[in-house]
């Protein structure tokens, strides 16, 4: 059983939701131990204050780092040993199902909660805390941070859920997103439960279900079929991004540069597309690639599909802007011509 110390302004507050649903339930049966410490409580001071005006100036307040160390240093003593210290802050790495698996096997983790502007950076260096995002924005307090990922840990813990078929097939654990899922009536709104479903054929329901997935993850998530390993490899090797366009299937790249000198796109997507132009140059393409033949396949490899999707991005949008479709294919047999694998990529920004 993991134990979770979180060190925060407002007790109250995260008490009041690991005390509700699943997470309380576990905690009252013992199967996770997850207790809430006041930083107030180490103030020192008649005011229990902690924060205090930043060197250098600015907005806001600072929290200060003798409070925070207190605290923190009486939760090791109080467990005996030194945990993993976890700061959650906008700066860290951003959290995944797969940070959230490597935490759940700790023994115990100290939490800490910042506020205000941030703590005085002093007293994270001297406890070596690591820092973790839930996402790219910024929030008044690191307690909504702390509540998702202790939720995240304790649904991991054995007991907690009835088995581990209620997180094992979820979205992210195994890299990909979840099936769709039903429930009674059959029919709603003329829409009916898919019939595989209804079957009671065990096999054909499972085959159903990591077939959708697949499609789902393809759908909406695409960029997650490349950080999908299994023994250490990509779930899909190779990548190509393509336009079907009047009985053809087109390059994007090439696709793109084609509508650029035809003047298909207005004159801001054409300063844009101009200003891409050399990182475009710059991808594989066959020697013998005439420009009369447009249509030529051209796969890239798939470990570099995240800068892959993230160049094409400005491409993407202006082909949906125009309502020309565009399609992402992956495979580890590709057909057709294989052109020259880049290992190095620029991202265009």
């Amino acid at each position: 059983m993991i134990r979770i110390d979180i060190a925060t302004l407002f007790p109250d507050m995260c008490e009041s939701y690991l005390s509700e649903s699943i997470v309380g339930r576990g905690r009252k049966a013992g199967h996770i131990d997850i207790r809430c410490h006041n930083i107030r409580d180490y103030a020192g001071n008649k005011h229990n204050r902690v924060d205090d005006k930043a060197y250098g100036g600015g907005t806001g307040m600072v929290m200060q780092a003798q409070p925070i160390y207190d605290c923190i240093t009486a939760i090791k003593q109080e467990i005996g040993t030194s945990p993993r210290i976890i700061y959650m802050s906008p700066q860290g790495r951003v959290l995944t199902q797969d940070i959230v698996k490597e935490l759940a096997g700790e023994d115990s983790l100290i939490i800490l909660c910042g506020h205000y502007e941030g703590v005085d950076q002093r007293v994270l260096d001297e406890l070596g805390a690591e820092e973790i995002s839930v996402g790219d924005y910024v929030l008044t307090g690191g307690e909504l941070p702390a509540l998702i990922l202790s939720d995240a840990i304790a649904r991991l813990q054995d007991g907690v859920l009835p088995n581990s078929d209620a997180y094992s097939i979820e979205s992210h654990y195994n890299g990909l997103l979840e099936h769709p899922q039903y429930t009674r009536p059959e029919i709603w709104h003329d829409r009916a439960v898919p019939g595989v479903l209804l079957t009671g054929a065990h096999d054909a329901v499972a085959k159903w279900q990591e077939e959708t997935a697949l499609e789902v993850t393809r759908r909406k998530r695409p960029d997650m079929l490349y950080d999908h390993r299994t023994d250490g490899e990509p779930y899909a090797r190779y990548i190509r991004v393509f336009v079907p366009h009047k009985e053809r299937e087109y390059d994007i790249v090439a696709f793109m540069k084609m509508i650029f000198h035809r003047r298909i796109l207005t004159n801001r997507e054409q300063k844009i597309l101009k200003r891409m132009m050399p990182v475009l140059d710059s991808l594989p393409t066959p020697p013998e690639y005439p420009e009369q033949s447009q249509d030529v396949t051209i796969w890239l490899k798939a470990k570099n599909a995240g800068h892959i999707l993230d160049m094409y991005a400005p491409l993407f949008d202006m082909l949906r802007e125009h309502d020309i479709d565009y399609r992402i294919e992956y495979s580890d047999t590709p057909s057709g011509v294989h052109v020259a694998e880049n290992d190095n990529f620029t991202v265009f920004a």
